[in-house]
């Protein structure tokens, strides 16, 4: 489905997204860059762009600053015409599934081309989870958590999450180990995926 081409709508979710990140800044203490990547069109095909999107960010934390600076150079490809520039925000966006890691560093450059500035702002554990907004029933950006620790379970962050995009009334993922399978669930839908 293509991004929201109704600018009205596009100003409420970007109004609504920017809600939900002011409630989750209340809600953790930890050393984090909570930014938006949305679809734009750019030319004939649309990029995911955090350019003009809302963000928070720890203030004490000059390597988290530079870091948005240099996200905010970048674009993915949303179509998936080019597997190479989706990034981690398009692969999210385009599998409409979550995707972290506790190390970007993990990522070779083709799979996370902002991985050298990563490694040189100290940023490491990440977090992309796609947003959907209700009434459209469609995924409407991606929201990446950047840490500079290391970090593998997540939980706490995706409940602070979700508990921040209801404020919003946006929705996403939500994920959690159990038993031998995945257990996935959204507000409205429940999916269990079993390892195989």
């Amino acid at each position: 489905m293509p991004p929201v081409e109704n600018v009205g709508g596009y100003c409420v979710i970007k109004e609504r997204m920017t809600q939900a990140l002011r409630y989750f800044k209340e809600l953790t203490e930890l050393n984090v860059l909570a930014q938006v990547w949305a679809p734009v069109r750019n030319g004939n095909r649309y990029v995911l762009t955090t350019s003009g999107q809302p963000f928070v960010l720890d203030p004490h934390s000059n390597g988290l600053h530079q870091y948005r600076t240099v996200s905010l150079m970048y674009m993915f490809d949303v179509d998936g015409e080019n597997d190479g520039s989706l990034g981690l925000p398009g692969r999210v966006f385009q599998q409409k599934l979550p995707e972290w890691t506790p190390n970007v560093l993990y990522y070779s450059s083709k799979e996370y081309p902002r991985r050298d500035h990563a490694q040189h702002y100290n940023v490491r554990g990440s977090l992309a989870l796609p947003v959907f907004e209700p009434a459209l029933q469609s995924c409407v950006g991606v929201l990446e958590l950047i840490m500079t620790s290391q970090k593998i379970n997540y939980a706490p962050e995706v409940d602070k999450i979700c508990k921040a995009l209801e404020v919003g009334f946006l929705l996403t993922w939500l994920i959690m180990p159990m038993f031998s399978g995945l257990l996935m669930f959204h507000k409205y839908h429940v999916m269990i995926t079993l390892q195989v």
